[in-house]
């Protein structure tokens, strides 16, 4: 029974891994879906003007010959066993170089300007007979001709079977075959967009990124501290096309419910490694921005304050206003904690509710010049001292890492520090050298984050604790590897549930 559980769970962890890579495709492929198009429009445009230069349009010109033996005007059978066994010499007649040579001779032409076909109409003893050439003209005066000059050339192998006209030979008024501008245009744009596509699915397998859990645990230089599926930022299609989105907390009932246990399972897991290093101060950052790191810094701070912990959130990076936005606050610019630091005033009074999400939040609202040297602030470090016997948290929503100097300040006066990284964003190669860069700094990195997996996400099996949103591989709190911290999991997990948040 153990054994298919194993089993049950790899397939489980293997499909979503499948999910995963296969929504990286599509939406790496939609979001350069512009350029494809673009490629397929200068394709159909380039295939047109190849195609109409290249053109030439020939006309076609025909009549038809009935075959019949010679003195006879009857005996169907015989005419057509006739024109079947004459069909080939007379077209040898018609294609020779001799009534060719003599047709461009009675014409002035120095060669004979067109194509001859010749065909028998089935179960009938009539032979079909057209001349192709480059003007409807010259395709009817070589037809012509040649009905003139065939007779004194085909006398002599015809032998007892007659030729005569039975439709005179049309004049032609379009080409055989007109240019076929719009199909050869469909077919390039086609063609071009979709091998475009593919060009680009092809670039987002082969990109070195973080695209899975598996690859996150393989590529990564640091533990897998959690990963959190996709939330839609929009509630449904009226809001998304009215581009109004939702405000993505845990206390919001438009979010997804794999959210909310997600950020309540990372809770769990945080309050495991205060427990057993005592640290109170937090950093979330990423390499980059837009890996989400202050939608998981904030939902973090609502998580702990559910638990009935005292949290102080704030805003790291003092170049830009962006927390206030996301927390939806009012400004009050005589509150913003870098300028108080600038002119050494005494910074728990910038502390402010963060509205009804019930923690204490620090917010930057002017721009601050020479924020790394502002950073090193002896005053700074003695805050965050003072704070730690008020707050039994504080998390500080710091500067991503890559060429930014501003986190490490943060970082020497941190007592742990979580990455966030964002699915198939930013190359390996700069993920690790961000850990790297957290380790170094003594910041007791705990993790990496791995955010915004594509895909549809689990759902809870009371069965077996399973959820789809979790920390990763091997983090099945209350069961399996970390069997032994399941009493953590439970303890927190039913004061939720008390509180009317479970």
């Amino acid at each position: 029974m153990e054994n298919e559980n194993v089993t049950q769970k790899g397939q489980d962890a293997d499909r979503k891994e499948m999910t995963a890579d296969l929504y990286t495709l599509v939406i790496d492929v939609l979001k350069n879906l512009w350029a494809a198009v673009a490629v397929g429009i200068a394709a159909a445009l380039l295939v047109y003007v190849a195609a109409s230069l290249r053109y030439v349009p020939q006309y076609r010109s025909s009549t038809t010959f009935v075959v019949s033996a010679r003195g006879t005007s009857t005996g169907a059978y015989a005419n057509v066993s006739a024109a079947s066994q004459k069909a080939e010499v007379f077209q040898t007649v018609l294609d020779s170089q001799v009534l060719k040579n003599r047709v461009a001779g009675e014409l002035g032409l120095q060669a004979f300007e067109g194509t001859v076909d010749i065909s028998i109409v089935p179960e009938t003893n009539l032979l079909s007979v057209s001349v192709t050439a480059g003007s409807p003209e010259m395709a009817y005066r070589l037809l012509r001709t040649m009905l003139d000059i065939y007779p004194e050339v085909s006398r002599s192998v015809m032998g007892d079977v007659v030729l005569e006209i039975f439709e005179n030979p049309n004049y032609p008024t379009a080409p055989v075959r007109a240019f076929q501008s719009r199909s050869i245009m469909k077919r390039a744009f086609a063609a071009g967009t979709l091998l475009t596509a593919a060009l680009f699915a092809l670039l987002s397998y082969m990109r070195d990124t973080v695209k899975t859990e598996k690859q996150a645990a393989a590529k990564l230089d640091a533990p897998l501290f959690a990963a959190v599926y996709h939330e839609s930022r929009y509630k449904n299609l009226k809001s998304r096309l009215l581009r109004r989105k939702k405000k993505i907390w845990i206390t919001e009932p438009s979010v997804s419910f794999g959210f909310e246990e997600t950020m309540r399972k990372i809770r769990t897991k945080f309050l495991y490694q205060h427990k057993k290093n005592g640290g109170k101060v937090l950093a979330v950052t990423s390499t980059v921005p837009e890996e989400g790191k202050t939608t998981l810094a904030v939902n973090l701070a609502i998580a702990l304050a559910q638990d009935e912990k005292k949290v102080l959130l704030i805003q790291g990076d003092i170049r830009r206003d962006c927390l206030r936005q996301y927390l939806d606050l009012k400004s009050d610019k005589s509150k913003s904690w870098g300028r108080c630091l600038a002119e050494g005033g005494n910074l728990e009074d910038t502390i402010r509710p963060a509205g009804e999400l019930g923690f204490q939040v620090m917010l930057n609202e002017e721009k601050v010049l020479r924020s790394s040297d502002l950073l090193m602030r002896k005053q700074l470090g003695e805050f965050l001292e003072s704070m730690k016997e008020k707050f039994d948290f504080i998390i500080i929503d710091a500067p991503h890492a890559k060429g930014r100097s501003d986190i490490e300040p943060w970082l020497a006066r941190s007592d742990m520090s979580l990455l966030v990284v964002r699915q198939n964003l930013v190359l390996t190669q700069y993920l690790n050298d961000a850990i790297d860069m957290l380790e170094d700094r003594n910041s007791r990195l705990i993790g990496c984050i791995l955010n915004d997996i594509p895909g549809r996400g689990g759902i809870l099996n009371l069965g077996g604790y399973e959820y789809g949103y979790g920390y990763g591989y091997g983090y099945g709190y209350g069961y399996g590897r970390y069997g032994r911290y399941g009493k953590y999991y439970g303890h927190y997990y039913g004061r939720g549930k008390q509180q009317g948040q479970g």
